[in-house]
This record gives C-alpha cells, structure tokens and sequence, in this order.
C-alpha cells in the first residue's frame, strides 16, 4: 500500500470500513446518520442575513419568524420552517413593492408623454428675482 502524501484529508468512516474490511470476523462500520437540522441562534441568522444580531432580534421578538421559543428562557431559537416562511414573506413583499413602483413609472411616463405631445411649456410659480437695490 502506498504511502499517502502529507496533509492529505481522508473522510474518516472510509478510513474504519477499509479497517475493518481487513480484520476477518469484524463487522463493517457503520455509517452514522446525519445530524437533524437544528434551530437557528440570533448570531447564526445575523451571519445568515449580514445584519447586527440586534436588528435580527428584533425582528425575532416582533413575530417575524413563526415558531421562534426561548431556550431555557433565556436565548432565542427559530426553526428551520421560520427561516423559510420569513424568506418567503420578504420575497412577496420585495415583489408586492417592485409591481407597485413599475406601475408608477408607467404613470409617470403616459403624464411625460402627454405633456410633451402638447408641446405646453411647464408653468412656474414663482415671481422672476428682482435685484434689491432697484
């Protein structure tokens, strides 16, 4: 068997099975299962999110991420399903918005588009500035 280069990186469970393949009368390791996901802290949805563990609490403590408890009373957890739901409501709401302001520019073009075809120039209100001294 060769020699494996310095600082090479071998997932450990190949490691184990190889080892036990070798030993007659040993089972094969087995292969854990993958941890469950778990509930998200405050810091990790401020990493999450690029924002100030404060404004991410915030929007916790405002009801923004369905399913957020207290641990022990003391430190905030949202579920996996609260992350989601938030990221969807904010992408509704992202959309809800863009719609609204396309349609604004829209407005504001037909208007852009009927003054100029009247060729009207724009009436100002303000008098013209007259030199004090006159």
């Amino acid at each position: 068997m060769a020699a494996m280069p310095p600082g090479t990186l071998v997932p450990r469970d190949w490691v184990l099975e190889r080892l036990s393949e070798d030993v007659p009368g040993v089972p094969a390791a087995v292969t854990p299962a993958p941890p469950a996901r778990v509930d998200l802290t405050i810091r990790d949805l401020a990493r999450l999110f690029g924002k100030q563990p404060s404004t991410v609490r915030a929007w916790v403590e405002r009801g923004d991420f369905p399913g957020a408890y207290k641990l022990h009373g003391k430190e905030w957890r949202v579920p996996v399903s609260g992350v989601e739901a938030f990221q969807n409501w904010q992408r509704r709401r992202t959309a809800k918005s863009e719609a609204r302001l396309s349609a604004w520019r829209t407005v504001g073009h037909v208007k852009a588009t009927a003054q100029s075809e009247t060729s009207q120039q724009p009436v100002t209100t303000r008098p013209p500035r007259r030199n004090a001294e006159a």
